[in-house]
């Protein structure tokens, strides 16, 4: 028993005297695991050491990428830009083209209920009217309907005059000083 009591002792005086090596192997073996960690996560990245020079060619890359991408962002705009515009023109350009069938319509309407002075004068001078009018259009414009009196219209009596000598609707409207559109138009609704 004195034996056991002496090594518990000796045992207790050992530990207590090194007691300070026990944090420092612990510190020791942490250090030691992070380490071999460190070193296995660099062996799994690239496998080897990026040089200074290729480092800077990766950023200059990377900066040439994104101006090339800016470049791009900002031609990509300017191009909705004028894609906006131009649909808003065409959009504008389809409103006046629709008023302007709508009064059309409308002198047809009032020509065909025989009533030749209720055509407003701007519309027997209208500047902005087209050129040509399609005569199958013109045509299927105005209701088949038994053929009316002659117009008293005195612009219509002169072109169906010159139509009648053999001119051409394109020559009537030169000699007439009248659009082409107005002058087939009043041919049409005499066939009418």
């Amino acid at each position: 028993m004195r034996e056991q009591l002496f090594i518990s002792l000796s045992l207790a005086q050992w530990t207590d005297e090194k007691s300070w090596i026990i944090p420092f192997v612990g510190i020791a073996l942490i250090t030691t695991a992070l380490m071999m960690r460190l070193r296995a996560r660099r062996r799994s990245g690239t496998g080897r050491r990026v040089s200074p020079q290729e480092h800077l060619e990766q950023v200059r890359q990377q900066k040439g990428m994104r101006a090339d991408l800016e470049d791009m962002m900002v031609e990509i705009e300017q191009l909705a830009r004028r894609f906006g515009s131009q649909l808003d023109a065409k959009t504008l350009k389809l409103e006046q083209v629709i008023r302007e069938a709508d009064e059309r319509i409308e002198q047809l309407r009032r020509l065909h209920d025989g009533n030749p002075d209720a055509v407003r004068p701007e519309d027997r001078t209208n500047p902005q009217a087209d050129e040509s009018v399609d005569d199958d259009v013109a045509s299927r414009a105005a209701p088949s309907t038994p053929p009316q009196e002659a117009p008293v219209d005195p612009l219509a009596q002169k072109v169906y005059q010159l139509s009648d000598a053999g001119q051409q609707p394109a020559d009537i409207a030169r000699q007439l000083n009248e659009h082409i559109g107005k002058v087939e138009l009043i041919l049409a609704l005499r066939q009418a």
